[in-house]
């Protein structure tokens, strides 16, 4: 966890500070979507195919304790969050590395949060660097890494 007095949510990257932490929106994690999304496509028979995202027992038998959202909808939520602070732009020309740590279970609450960790010139523009971290509503860390973005 990060102290609460040094928190922020920024809507341009220009207002950044070295050492600043930013907080992305909350997204509930449901049944529904992680099977829509982790189930495969079309429907037939066999669907949703039985892996760790769309059955129980299966992931029980993979020792997690139920379902788990898929790493790319995780990935996902970072790559909205860098586009919040970075703006569209970051499609393009930014970029990042995530490594789970922990499963994202169903009714998890996913909070990406980033620290900018460096700010320099560099090519007649501006880099910033940001360390990752995702959260679920317990505060405990489901996702690391870091990110590059540019202005």
């Amino acid at each position: 966890m990060f102290p609460e007095d040094q928190s922020v949510i920024v809507s341009e990257a220009e207002k950044l500070r070295a050492g600043q932490w930013i907080v992305g929106n909350a997204t509930l994690v449901t049944s529904y979507r992680t099977w829509q999304f982790s189930g495969g496509w079309p429907p037939g028979d066999g669907w949703p195919s039985k892996n760790v995202h769309t059955d129980d027992e299966f992931a029980r038998m993979c020792g997690i304790p139920g379902r788990a959202a898929s790493g790319a909808m995780v990935q996902g939520y970072v790559v909205d969050f860098m586009a919040d602070i970075f703006g569209d732009d970051w499609l393009g020309n930014g970029s990042f590395n995530l490594k789970f740590v922990a499963p994202v279970l169903m009714g998890d609450r996913v909070v990406p949060k980033a620290r900018c960790s460096g700010i320099r010139d560099e090519g007649g523009q501006t880099r910033y660097d940001v360390e990752l971290i995702c959260e679920n509503q317990s505060g405990d860390i489901v996702a690391v890494g870091t990110a590059v973005g540019w202005l």
